[in-house]
């Protein structure tokens, strides 16, 4: 019989601000301590429980298969594997291109650092709305006949559905192939790496992982989509491209409007 720990008091008080976002395991930066309000978007906008559903109900024969690729996928992990999964733990840009060749030095960029920052607590406030509705036991701390063990370390708390990680790194990945577009495969690739370390650590699911980059793209959609930020983004295209070591791309002027007659 696979049944979940009590959760802690900490999983379960989901009170309003930076309190909530601690208590859900966001690795959110300083700043988030400045803000627990949507900058960019509109609340509600985005209808996350739409776009992503409810995870497998506990005991059911998805769950237990879920659970079971988990544990395989736990037991099999090698100390460098491990390693690599820990220090993706880290919701930042700089460890997000730290999976790929680039010459991107985390203190040399700043407007790329805040602006990929502020990104990524925009969408941290996002996703607590519909980690409210959900509360998912996350695979470590199932009790089954055999446990999942997580890496040492920091263990993240709260629902396990939709991951966070995986949010972020959609999120990341498409706001940077809108800047660079070359490397947009290499992206993805990370991507993948990225988020496959949750399933390394024994912190989520697969259809966690699934959920949460749905949710990434959406918001990345919406925020390229918002003037504002548009515009911000824009303006930090070159340095992006810069610490990418890439060339810069010459914009090209927008199209002249037909004239009638």
């Amino acid at each position: 019989m696979i049944r979940a720990e009590r959760p802690s008091k900490s999983a379960t008080s989901l009170g309003a601000g930076l309190g909530l976002m601690l208590a859900l395991g966001f690795a959110t930066p300083a700043s988030a301590q400045q803000r627990a309000n949507l900058l960019w978007l509109e609340p509600g906008k985005i209808d996350v429980a739409r776009i992503i559903g409810l995870p497998p109900a506990q005991g059911t024969p998805e769950a237990k298969a879920e659970f079971e690729q988990v544990l395989q996928i736990t037991l099999n992990r090698t100390p460098e594997r491990e390693k690599a999964a820990i220090a993706d733990q880290y919701q930042t840009v700089a460890r997000f291109l730290d999976g790929i060749e680039h010459s991107y030095v985390d203190n040399a960029h700043r407007e790329v650092r805040l602006l990929f920052r502020e990104a990524q607590i925009e969408l941290s406030i996002v996703l607590l709305s519909v980690r409210r509705l959900t509360n998912r036991p996350r695979p470590f701390t199932v009790w089954n006949k055999v446990r999942v063990k997580p890496c040492p370390g920091a263990r993240p708390e709260g629902s396990s559905f939709p991951a966070g990680h995986a949010a972020t790194a959609a999120l990341y990945a498409d706001l940077l192939t809108q800047a660079a577009p070359e490397l947009a495969e290499r992206f993805e690739e990370r991507v993948k790496s990225y988020t496959e370390s949750r399933l390394v650590c024994g912190f989520h699911y697969p259809s966690d992982l699934v959920a949460g980059d749905k949710v990434g793209r959406a918001v990345a959609k919406a925020l390229l989509a918002d003037r504002a930020f548009r515009t911000r983004f824009d303006e930090t295209v070159p340095e992006i491209r810069q610490a990418l070591g890439l060339k810069q791309v010459t914009q090209q002027p927008p199209a002249a409007s037909p004239r009638s007659g």
